[in-house]
């Protein structure tokens, strides 16, 4: 063979593999960007649907689908228990936690889905407060491993910031520390490029302005917001109500 046809050949391996991975991160995309949506409008009826229709329709086959599917189960059942819609959630906790399984099974050192695991098991706590310490101490030994098998993995550094924040000082809950590690996994994000339509990204910089304001330290939380409202100045939730109320508080 020819230097010339050696060259094309691999130049045709490289653009047929381009191709491929445009291709599947173009559809993973397609999802992510109907949750993101979703997240900054408030619309969580298009945010469960977008899952049970990937659910029914094209199941994940790879570690990351499934991954990226269980990211959006996680920012549901959070939703759905803060409704105290504990029925519903129980449900969706089950069919996530089959996904988590599976990843693990074939991938045990996965940071990402055992952090998973350890964030649903909290879940399971907050509608089963007859099993909370078993469960509470499970949720804590997944996402202490999660953290340590890779401490720059963003899901496990968000759920360790999670827990610190949560969990009593007698079970190593900590909120000044809390603040520290949901600062870590901020910067991680942005330092990895990741930032734009990432509804966690969204989602963890107003759990740290609501944190601020709780302390009273309301410059901080105003910086907060703003900096979530210049990365997506259409967020509902903050521009039409967490910024406008944190507003109202300064000028008293």
């Amino acid at each position: 063979m020819k230097k010339s046809d050696i060259q094309l050949f691999i130049a045709s391996l490289i653009a047929i593999s381009f191709l491929f991975v445009a291709q599947t991160t173009s559809a993973q995309s397609a999802n992510q960007k109907i949750i993101y949506k979703a997240y900054i409008n408030s619309d969580m009826t298009s945010w469960a649907n977008t899952i049970h229709s990937i659910e029914t329709n094209t199941p994940p086959a790879s570690i990351d689908q499934k991954l990226e599917l269980i990211n959006f189960y996680y920012g549901y059942v959070g939703y759905l228990i803060g409704q105290k819609k504990n029925g519903l959630a129980k449900k969706e906790i089950s069919a996530a936690q089959k996904i988590i399984n599976d990843v693990l099974k074939n991938s045990p050192n996965n940071a990402t889905a055992m952090a998973f695991k350890g964030s649903f098991k909290g879940f399971e706590m907050s509608i089963n407060k007859l099993k909370s310490i078993s469960l509470g101490s499970e949720s804590l030994s997944c996402i202490s491993k999660a953290y340590n098998t890779d401490p720059r993995n963003v899901q496990a550094v968000t759920d360790k910031a999670n827990a610190l924040f949560q969990a009593p000082a007698l079970f190593g809950g900590d909120k000044n520390e809390a603040i520290k590690v949901y600062l870590k996994a901020i910067n991680l994000i942005e330092s990895s490029k990741s930032a734009d339509q990432n509804w966690l990204y969204l989602h963890i910089l107003i759990t740290l302005g609501k944190i601020y304001e709780k302390q009273n330290n309301l410059s901080a939380a105003k910086m907060i917001y703003e900096k979530a409202l210049h990365k997506e100045p259409a967020f509902r939730l903050v521009k039409e109500n967490l910024y406008p109320a944190l507003l109202s508080k300064i000028k008293k």
